[in-house]
């Protein structure tokens, strides 16, 4: 195998040989990639030259590098043809990534031995961006199409099963086809609505088909969420388990819920005011030991950006989280606030605009969904028992809305047709 400062000087005499090879070698290589301060300079001046569309040869080289004229000439009297250079650009690559690796490895050791905070955390969050930094970023129009057909013909041979991770309801999952890979799904509402109660239902549903689950909880207590969860479980409503005041029957509901419950594969990182960068830092570290599919968060403007203002903090949150969606490719969920200024109209759902703190939100997220129960202003309303889900955004569908079932005594949403007993 050829040696890095081998590989390197190929790569660059073969661009002096040949300009038009730098744009196959560009996605894969950077200045940082090279071991020598000569060979990043050199890289720099060629890639600063082609992009200018102007020649990049010996003579305008030694002309931006004086101070490196001989080297420029012994490099390019040796130069390899131009038509190998991506092979040997890859060899760089590969080189590179095994010195980042060795880098974080001693730097993980390093704080080991100083018994450091965060040193486990911050090996891994490098070595995921290290594997980020790999994942190939440009494709053809013919490779998208292809694609697109690989993914059909996987949902044909499922027999028309669902192509994401589900919501648990139905109705829901027949718009938006659950959760998607790379996606941000933003779900607002005004309070008392149920959003947390919603969300937890969507991490149970997740987490019941086996697919392991993160949910950041800047809102709610692991306690709180507990009791949540037992009275999704077993029926058996929250208000009563909380006073102990259940039934006799209601022990076997609860043993039988709490089976079930005890062995869905699910995280919880509870910690009120959680910042942007501890939020990626712990989805990453899931994501990699315990391999989630999906992050759930209740709620974005709950998480903080120190040293922001509170509509740049909240947009830089939109950001992190689509950002993070796609790095990791998981879906994430988050909970949002809706401003108070839907209570003051005569038609109080909430719409996209309504996000509280920042457009970034709206237009950052893949999914927008909306919760409104009409009994929560109107006490003789005829929708008592009802939600409805609107869908003010959906990237991959249409919108729309969903009525589905609410019983506030165990904080359940459900299909209204399933039976409230279906939907554990």
């Amino acid at each position: 195998m050829q040696t890095p400062s081998h590989a390197e000087e190929a790569v660059l005499g073969g661009l002096i040989v040949n300009n038009e090879a730098f744009h196959d070698v560009a996605p894969l290589l950077s200045a940082d990639h090279f071991t020598s301060p000569f060979r990043r300079r050199l890289w720099v001046a060629i890639r600063d030259r082609v992009l200018a569309g102007e020649e990049a040869d010996v003579i305008t080289l030694a002309e931006a590098l004086p101070d490196d004229t001989s080297d420029i000439f012994d490099l390019a009297a040796n130069a390899y043809t131009g038509r190998t250079t991506p092979i040997y650009a890859a060899i760089i690559r590969d080189n590179w990534r095994r010195r980042e690796a060795a880098g974080i490895a001693q730097r993980l050791l390093a704080g080991a031995r100083d018994a450091e905070l965060g040193a486990v955390d911050a090996a891994i969050a490098d070595l995921m961006a290290l594997s980020a930094s790999m994942v190939e970023h440009e494709f053809t129009g013919k490779q998208a199409l292809s694609m697109a057909f690989t993914q059909a013909e996987e949902a044909n041979r499922n027999g028309g099963l669902l192509p994401g991770i589900t919501t648990g309801l139905r109705e829901l999952d027949s718009i938006l086809g659950g959760w998607h890979d790379s996606d941000l799904t933003i779900i607002g509402g005004r309070p008392a609505m149920g959003k947390t109660a919603f969300l937890l239902g969507l991490v149970e549903a997740a987490a019941d088909t086996g697919v392991p689950v993160g949910l950041i909880s800047a809102e709610q207590p692991t306690l709180q969420i507990g009791v949540r969860r037992m009275a999704l479980a077993s029926g058996v409503g929250a208000a009563a388990i909380r006073a102990g005041n259940f039934h006799e029957e209601d022990w076997a509901k609860l043993a039988d819920g709490m089976a079930r419950a005890k062995e869905r594969p699910m995280w919880i990182y509870d910690r009120s005011a959680v910042t942007l960068d501890e939020l990626v830092g712990v989805a990453r570290k899931w994501k990699h030991q315990y391999g989630i599919r999906v992050l759930f968060v209740d709620y974005a403007q709950r998480i903080t950006v120190p040293g922001a203002d509170r509509i740049t903090e909240v947009a830089a949150v939109a950001r992190g989280l689509k950002n993070l969606a796609r790095d990791l490719q998981i879906p994430v969920v988050s909970l949002a606030q809706v401003v108070k200024g839907v209570d003051t109209r005569p038609d109080k759902r909430p719409t996209a605009g309504d996000l509280a703190n920042s457009d970034e939100l709206t237009r950052e997220a893949d999914q927008i969904l909306m919760l409104y129960r009409d009994e929560v202003y109107h006490r003789d309303s005829p929708d008592r028992g009802i939600a409805e889900i609107l869908i003010e955004k959906n990237r991959h569908g249409p919108t729309g809305y969903k009525r589905v079932a609410f019983k506030g005594e165990t904080m359940r949403f459900a299909d209204p047709a399933s039976g409230m007993e279906d939907y554990r």
